[in-house]
């Protein structure tokens, strides 16, 4: 008899792990339970009953603050932050997503999954805000299974910058090794942090449109800074790497004048929440400490918020092309063109 082959091992040794000594032989998968075993009459209803029971003790479960997810059992205080997965969010999710994603592509009868599970749920946990963690019920989702050409379970695979062409992980399956991997290619895949100058209304609403908190920062004139006094401004407000636009002193009249900037000079920042139409100035020295102290302010709420007249009117500008500005020389005019041209005689020099 060709023997099959499951979890990338032959079936007689999923024989052994299971204990079946014989044919045939009938067993119940429940999530996150041990498999439970049919000893009844092979009929209908013997069978029928057997079942529902099973059901039951599966239901009581999660009504005492159990609860499963595809098969993935955790307790109700410590739930899972690995995601379930399937054909309808499979591509909303991970495909179109930015972050870096690692999905375990498992079987709920597969022995080495459950194995797994915990040291799963854990990294996930521990991952939270970083890299993210799914998981796909291969039973149920066929259609992804040989999407990805799943053959033996479990099966991850990461999905990184480029979402078309996932790689597995081969490193150990623990907790702390799916962690280090993730972090490892968290740090190579996330995107850089960047301070976006505000030369348009677009910039405006991509940038603090859905932010609960945008940081506006007005810098000097460039003739005034020059190049390298920008550039170390841009770096204060880099190195705190949070949601930041910024622009150049007159360049966004209205949006100063709402938010009282411009009076006490520059460098001057402000938080914004665009949507409840409130602000907060940074009425400290523009230097990092103080700013990472704002920031840390207004990320609680902040106080002292201030209304805005309105939403400020954002007009479009040239970008600071990265060079010290020039100063524009003016056209030089004569004394004789002054006082009337070009066109006065000799005669009347002498006259005042």
């Amino acid at each position: 008899m060709e023997k099959k082959r499951r979890d990338g091992v032959e079936l007689g040794k999923v024989t052994v792990e299971y204990g079946i000594k014989g044919f045939p032989t009938i067993k119940v998968f429940s999530p996150g339970k041990p498999p439970a075993d049919y000893q009844g009459a092979r009929e209908v209803k013997p069978i029928t009953e057997f079942a529902l029971k099973q059901i039951k003790a599966l239901l009581k479960d999660r009504l005492n603050g159990k609860t499963s997810t595809s098969g993935r059992s955790t307790e109700k205080n410590e739930p899972s932050a690995s995601v379930e997965l399937n054909s309808h969010n499979f591509d909303e999710l991970v495909i179109k997503s930015k972050e870096l994603w690692i999905v375990e592509f498992f079987a709920p009868w597969c022995g080495h999954c459950k194995k797994l599970a915990p040291e799963w749920n854990k990294a996930a946990n521990n991952l939270k805000g970083k890299a993210k963690l799914g998981h796909v019920d291969c039973d149920a989702e066929k259609s992804l299974m040989s999407r990805f050409n799943v053959q033996g379970f479990p099966t991850i695979l990461v999905f990184a910058a480029d979402k078309d062409s996932p790689f597995p992980y081969e490193e150990a399956r623990s907790a702390s090794a799916i962690e280090s991997f993730a972090l490892k290619h968290w740090e190579a895949n996330v995107s850089p942090p960047e301070v976006t100058e505000l030369t348009s209304p677009d910039v405006m609403e991509e940038k603090c449109g859905p932010a609960a908190i945008c940081f506006v920062a007005f810098l000097p004139d460039i003739l005034d800074s020059k190049a390298e006094g920008r550039n170390k401004y841009l770096e204060i407000l880099l190195s705190v790497a949070e949601n930041y636009v910024w622009a150049a002193s007159g360049k966004q009249p209205d949006l100063e004048n709402q938010v009282g900037v411009g009076g006490y000079g520059y460098p001057a920042l402000v938080a914004l929440n665009a949507k409840k139409g409130a602000y907060a100035p940074l009425k400290s020295a523009f230097e990092l400490d103080q700013i990472i102290d704002f920031v840390k302010e207004a990320g609680r709420g902040g106080k002292g918020n201030l209304p805005l007249q309105n939403a400020p009117v954002i007009v479009k500008t040239e970008s600071w092309d990265g060079k010290d500005g020039e100063i524009l020389e003016e056209d030089e005019f004569s004394l004789e063109e002054l006082m009337g041209g070009g066109d006065i005689d000799a005669s009347s020099k002498d006259e005042l």
